[in-house]
């Protein structure tokens, strides 16, 4: 039977699984193409294994470098997600304005992005980021509860929502760090680049990259001081999104457990997360150890050399690392930033068995008549192994769903945006809880 017309899938990577299973199954039902493109022939082996047997899908291997590979996939859709790299997105647009396609991806709205807004408007084509989990369903689960609350009229007066990609702690293992990578690797390690930006207390408050770590918060999580978080940058641009431009308090934030921060502080300061600077000579860890610590690798001569004393904890998450071992290095001619990202890739790897966790818990106070009260709304999800994540579930879903009503045209809007009309977040957490994907709400 011929197909009606096709979703292109643009990236099939960590992130991809469950979007990916979600569209080919629905694609199955109504008799839609899907088209999954990767530049990894691994990636497009994967999703061979895990879309519906019956469902008509085309598979393309994209040369990284050919725009017109890229081209090629996108011009046979008629909604195009981009699950590529940050880097690619421009083109991938650039592409789908071409083309006249619609455009979705999890990615920020970046400042050349938005520049777009004029011509994607023009040509009536619907671009909608910030569509996956944080960026995504903090958006949509926010403004769910923020309406309801509008609705009893009561002002918000602290609004505070963070979100962390996180391992299940039943398979922790023996690494002291409590964290494995659950998405991708060059985010987090580039995490917290430039200033945050932040209101507390009626003070806007500026921290910056190499006070950031330093600065963590606990966050109690069912009575235990296990958690905490750090804030992400600049907060106030979703402040007038959200009508809350008079609150006291607003911060979005990262969560990690207790003292991954203080230890990832360590790298801050030697400058190893630097993604700007080449490393000559680096072939092996202790190679790359030298550029920063010359000598010996001692609790001593890191503390001399920071000028900060070195915990127990963080020193044994240190030590975990191997850094001053000879273990070779694939490149020699990286930034630190990247030699750090292949380092931990091997120590912090997702192992087959594992299973990551997703939390986001937004906090929001609110005054009425002088009375005070405070609202909870939480989202925590287990992954089934290292290929269904969590991750994964709470990025593509989100995503994949939205893509539906693209296409099916049940929402559609000219322009730049992310999902931040009610109609499609609604349908979006409605949807998503039939998936097992829901808020668990209290007051307090």
């Amino acid at each position: 039977m011929a197909v009606k017309g096709k979703i292109v899938v643009l990236g099939a990577g960590k992130s991809s699984s469950y979007l990916i299973k979600y569209l080919s199954y629905w694609s199955f039902e109504n008799q839609i193409g899907l088209i999954i493109a990767d530049a990894f022939p691994v990636a497009l082996s994967n999703a061979r294994t895990i879309v519906h047997p019956e469902a008509h899908c085309e598979f393309i291997l994209l040369r990284e470098t050919d725009v017109f590979s890229l081209e090629d996939a996108v011009m046979q859709g008629t909604v195009v997600i981009s699950m590529l790299p940050v880097a690619h997105h421009y083109g991938v647009a650039q592409a789908c304005l071409k083309y006249n396609k619609h455009l979705l991806t999890a990615s920020y709205i970046s400042p050349e992005m938005q520049a777009l807004d004029k011509e994607v408007k023009q040509k009536g084509l619907t671009f909608l980021f910030e569509c996956g989990l944080d960026p995504g369903l903090d958006h949509m689960s926010a403004f769910d509860l923020l309406d309801r609350i509008q609705n009893k009229e009561e002002e918000v007066i602290s609004f505070i929502s963070v979100t962390g990609g996180l391992v299940d702690p039943a398979y922790e293992g023996d690494n002291p760090w409590l964290y494995k990578f659950t998405w991708n690797p060059r985010n987090v390690v580039v995490a917290g680049k430039g200033t945050a930006l932040f209101k507390e207390n009626s003070l806007i408050k500026k921290i910056s990259y190499k006070q950031l770590f330093a600065t963590a918060r606990p966050l109690i999580w069912k009575g235990k001081e296990e958690l905490e978080f750090y804030p992400n940058r600049d907060s106030f641009k979703y402040q007038e999104l959200y009508g809350l431009q008079m609150v006291q308090t607003f911060i979005r934030g990262t969560i990690r457990r207790k003292g991954y921060s203080e230890a990832w502080n360590v790298f801050v300061q030697l400058g190893m997360t630097d993604d700007e600077i080449i490393l000559e000579d680096t072939t092996t860890y202790a190679s790359f150890l030298a550029h920063f610590v010359p000598g010996n690798w001692t609790k001593q001569t890191l503390e001399a050399k920071l000028s900060i004393p070195i915990s127990d904890p963080t020193w044994e998450k240190l030590i975990y690392l191997t850094l001053d071992s000879d273990i070779p290095l694939t490149n020699t001619r990286k930034t630190a930033a990247a030699y750090l990202q292949e380092i931990l890739e091997v120590k912090w790897a997702l192992q087959k068995e594992d299973k990551d966790w997703v939390l986001m818990q937004h906090r929001i106070k609110t005054v009425k008549r002088g009375v005070e009260k405070e609202y909870r709304s939480t989202l925590s999800v287990k992954g089934e192994n290292s290929q269904f994540t969590a991750m994964a579930k709470t990025v593509g879903l989100p995503l994949a769903m939205a893509a539906v009503s693209v296409y099916e045209n049940t929402w559609r809007e000219a322009g730049i945006h992310l999902p931040s009309n009610q109609r499609l977040y609604l349908q979006i957490l409605s949807q998503l809880k039939r998936e097992g994907v829901s808020f668990e709400e209290e007051e307090l």
